[in-house]
């Protein structure tokens, strides 16, 4: 299964940066990289890794029956 992951990032109830992680990685001036080196050195090099990894793998296309929701005939909501 493939996993797109964008991040919205909040600050005072508004968005600030809304992109993928290593996007928002890439520009050292965004909050999202402020949150991240909060983190300390250790677990930032390892978020970013996470990030780095993330954007390097090709998403493959799947169908994942598990998602497809059963129709239930006797839902009210489906009259």
């Amino acid at each position: 299964m493939c996993v797109f992951l964008l991040l919205k990032v909040l600050g005072n109830g508004e968005v600030l940066e809304f992109d993928t992680p290593s996007a928002l990685l890439a520009d050292p001036n965004s909050y999202f990289v402020s949150l991240v080196e909060q983190t300390g050195p250790i677990e930032a090099e390892y978020l970013r890794t996470l990030a780095n990894r993330m954007k390097s793998e090709k998403p493959k296309p799947t169908v994942d029956d598990e998602f497809i929701p059963a129709v239930n005939e006797n839902d009210p909501l489906l009259v």
